[in-house]
């Protein structure tokens, strides 16, 4: 019995471990396309030198906050993704720990319903 509880965190902690390491590197790519959608707009904000540069800085910041946008709705929807991956990998873990003490636990229930029989 100890054993089984041994594994079963082992399957937790293995399964945590993975869905974290996914989450960092999540984070991480996420946090470098913004940093360099950051560095290009400071580096087009410096190249500015007159009236017209500036209309097209203006013009390109449009489009880059409509495509920070979308990279946004789509950062969402792999949080969200990942949530319900993690969710289910857990669960997964967890029936597998609940199912295990019913197999258990049925021929147990069989010796006693013949001794209440008897």
């Amino acid at each position: 019995m100890n054993q089984d509880m041994i594994n079963k965190a082992n399957r937790l902690n293995e399964t945590l471990f993975t869905q974290f390491s996914k989450a960092a590197e999540m984070q991480m790519n996420a946090f470098r396309r913004y940093a360099d959608v950051a560095m290009d707009q400071a580096r087009k904000v410096s190249e500015v030198r007159d009236l017209d540069g500036l209309k097209q800085l203006t013009t390109d910041q449009a489009e880059t906050l409509k495509s920070l946008s979308d990279q946004f709705t789509q950062d969402w929807k792999a949080w969200q993704d990942y949530f319900s991956e993690t969710r289910d990998q857990v669960q997964k873990v967890f029936e597998q720990d609940s199912s295990e003490p019913a197999k258990e636990k049925s021929p147990a229930a069989k010796a006693s319903g013949s001794k209440s029989a008897a």
